[in-house]
């Protein structure tokens, strides 16, 4: 931080703050132009406004998910960084420790 002094005051200049531009502070140091901001913000790509979406508050905790484990087969490799299970013709390298990495990874 930067000190600066000026007729006795000392005031801290913190230069990791994000910068604002002068045009900004202008818009959005006003009520309307706070609304407009949010107003910009509930739209999407192509202007139209995107109503936000919520999750339904079900209970979920009785249900039971029925999913087929496959064990690695011979010619496939868990990638040591992204841990997925792949084909051995995607293995990028080995690392000295003996993991291997896939070509997404390298």
């Amino acid at each position: 931080m930067n000190r600066t002094h000026s007729g006795g005051n000392t005031m801290a200049t913190d230069y990791d703050a994000p910068r604002r531009r002068v045009e900004d502070e202008l818009e959005t140091d006003s009520l309307e132009g706070l609304k407009a901001v949010e107003t910009a913000n509930d739209m999407d790509d192509d202007g139209e406004i995107v109503e936000p979406f919520e999750i339904p508050n079900i209970d979920l905790s009785g249900e039971e998910l029925n999913v087929d484990v496959v064990p690695r087969r011979e010619n496939e490799f868990t990638c040591a960084s992204c841990f997925l299970v792949q084909r051995n013709n995607r293995k990028s390298h080995t690392e000295a420790d003996g993991s291997d990495i896939c070509l997404d990874c390298a």
